[in-house]
């Protein structure tokens, strides 16, 4: 019971306040919205900040309650459950080698179309590739690679720079890149995708919404 209060004391009031100053953030960053500045990956963030904490201090009052139930007793073996990883197949492995395929193969079509690729991957903007025309027009393009095929994932800020950048972005999807890689184009992603939203805040874009919005080269 003393323990339960200590926690009760820094812990749930800790989270409390914290909540409630997100919530206070929230309000403001949603006037600046509405005044049209671009925020839109700050409320999320934030959003995702918020359910973090209201989950953790779900967990703890839960912790609290069961704990200022405890009572000496022999356990009883009710059963066994073996956990194993779920199937891995379709999601997404990092692996250098194909990333660098799948760039070097963006690179080498921005140049065959007469435009200037420039690397950014480096430098976490949202997109891997800034490509200039001669006339001086843009395309900030994200590249993902498989291996085989399956779907991509993008990530939080990958997706809200896909809206906010519209039909200069470009999602570059190079499939079976470990044998014959192909190239498919996909101008403004955001537009034209229906992801699924992941737990982890990635978008994961499916193989057949992927062939079904490429552009023909």
């Amino acid at each position: 019971q003393r323990h339960a209060e200590l926690k009760q004391k820094y812990g749930l009031q800790s989270l409390e306040t914290l909540i409630v100053k997100l919530d206070g953030d929230l309000i403001d960053l949603q006037i600046r919205k509405e005044r049209g500045e671009p925020v839109d990956l700050a409320i999320a963030n934030k959003q995702d900040q918020k359910q973090r904490y209201e989950r953790a201090m779900q967990e703890l009052q839960t912790t609290l309650e069961q704990e200022c139930r405890l009572s000496i007793s022999t356990p009883h073996l009710l059963g066994l459950a073996r956990v194993v990883p779920a199937p891995t197949a379709a999601v997404m492995v990092s692996d250098a080698d194909i990333e660098q395929i799948g760039m070097a193969m963006a690179m080498q079509y921005e140049r065959s179309q007469g435009w200037t690729p420039e690397d950014v991957s480096a430098q976490n903007l949202g997109f891997d590739v800034r490509s200039t025309s001669p006339d001086g027009r843009r395309r900030y393009i994200e590249v993902k690679a498989r291996a085989g095929a399956g779907p991509v994932a993008l990530t939080q800020n990958e997706w809200f720079k896909a809206k906010r950048l519209q039909d200069e972005y470009y999602l570059y999807v190079v499939l079976h890149a470990a044998t014959q890689p192909a190239l498919h184009r996909i101008q403004n992603p955001a537009a034209v995708l229906r992801p699924d939203q992941q737990v982890e805040v990635r978008f994961i874009v499916a193989m057949d919404d992927i062939l079904a919005h490429a552009q023909a080269q």
